[in-house]
C-alpha cells in the first residue's frame, strides 16, 4: 500500500521535471522567401520568382529560442530536397538558408517549399514560392500573414515523363550545368538532393545514352549514400572496401567521382585518428 501511495506522489513530480527539462518551442516572428539578404535583413518577401533565378533564400526571425536548433526542410514539387540545420544563438535571432537553382533545370510551374521545425519536434509552419516565366520576382501581398498550406506535391503526367515530348532521342543535350550541380551536392554529402537533381536532368533529355548514364549515376549516388552511412557508423574497414569498389566502378568523368576522392581523404584521416587513439590506450595501459 505504501509503494502505491509513494508512486502516486512521485508521478506528478517526475512529469513536472520532464516538462521543465524540455525546452519550449521558439516563436517564429518572421519567415519568408526572399531574393537576397542584406545586412541580416531580407530585401523582399516573394511568393513568385522567375524560373531562371540563380538562387533562392528563406529567411527566419526567431524569438525565445536561445541555444536551440532550427531546421529548414526544403522540398521541390512536394518531394524532399535538402534539410538545413541552423543554430539559434540568442532569444532574438535572425538566420536564413539558401538554395542554388542553377543547373537544376527549373521551369515555370515548379514550386519550392520550406517547412520550419524546431527542437523537440516543434512545427512552426510551411511557406512556398512558385516559379514563373522570366521576369521580376512577385512580392507577397500585404494581406498574407499566415504560412502557406502544405501541398501533396502531385505531379502532372508531363512532369513524370523521363524525356521531353518531341525531343530527338538521337541528339544529346548539354547537361554540364546539371552535372556541376550534382557534383556540388555530393561534395556536401547531400545524396538526397543529388538524387532529385539527377531526376531533373532526366527530364531535360530523351537521348538513350544520356538516360542510361543518368540511371547509372543514380545507382552510384545510392552506393555513395551507403558509403556515407558506413563512415557515420565509424565502420572504417567496411567503408574502405566500399570505397575501393566504387573507385573502380565509377568513371572519372562522373560527378560522383570527385566526391569519392573526398571520402578517400576523410577515411585516411579517420584511420590516423584511430591509430592515435589505439597508441594512447596502449601507452596508458597498466
Amino acid at each position: 500500500m505504501r509503494v502505491i501511495v509513494l508512486a502516486s506522489l512521485l508521478a506528478p513530480v517526475l512529469a513536472s521535471a520532464q516538462t521543465e527539462s524540455r525546452p519550449a518551442c521558439p516563436t517564429l516572428a518572421r519567415a519568408s522567401f526572399t531574393s537576397a539578404v542584406e545586412n541580416r535583413e531580407p530585401t523582399d518577401d516573394i511568393s513568385q520568382a522567375p524560373a531562371d533565378t540563380a538562387e533562392l533564400f528563406f529567411y527566419t526571425e526567431v524569438h525565445d529560442g536561445s541555444d536551440q536548433t532550427l531546421y529548414h526542410h526544403w522540398s521541390l514539387n512536394g518531394e524532399p530536397f535538402v534539410d538545413v540545420t541552423l543554430e539559434i544563438g540568442s532569444d532574438f535571432w535572425r538566420t536564413w538558408s539558401s538554395k542554388t537553382l542553377t543547373g537544376l533545370g527549373m521551369k515555370a510551374g515548379d514550386t519550392w517549399a520550406v517547412s520550419v521545425t524546431g527542437a523537440q519536434g516543434c512545427e512552426l509552419g510551411q511557406w512556398q514560392v512558385s516559379l514563373t516565366t522570366s521576369g521580376k520576382a512577385t512580392a507577397v501581398p500585404e494581406t498574407r500573414n499566415t504560412p502557406a498550406a502544405a501541398t501533396e506535391g502531385k505531379r502532372s503526367p508531363a512532369q513524370n515523363n523521363t524525356g521531353n515530348p518531341g525531343h530527338d532521342d538521337t541528339a544529346p543535350v548539354d547537361l554540364s550545368a546539371n552535372f556541376m550541380a550534382i557534383e556540388e551536392l555530393l561534395n556536401l554529402g547531400d545524396t538526397r538532393g543529388a538524387r532529385s537533381a539527377i531526376k531533373r536532368a532526366r527530364a531535360l533529355t530523351g537521348n538513350a545514352q544520356q538516360l542510361a548514364e543518368l540511371d547509372q549515376m543514380d545507382k552510384d549516388n545510392q552506393a555513395f549514400a551507403e558509403l556515407n552511412q558506413l563512415i557515420r557508423q565509424r565502420d572504417i574497414p567496411a567503408a574502405r572496401q566500399k570505397l575501393q569498389e566504387l573507385m573502380v566502378s565509377v568513371p572519372a568523368e562522373s560527378p560522383v567521382y570527385p566526391a569519392l576522392q573526398g571520402r578517400h581523404k576523410l577515411l585516411d584521416q579517420l584511420n590516423e585518428m584511430n591509430r592515435g587513439s589505439a597508441a594512447l590506450q596502449a601507452a596508458s595501459a597498466p
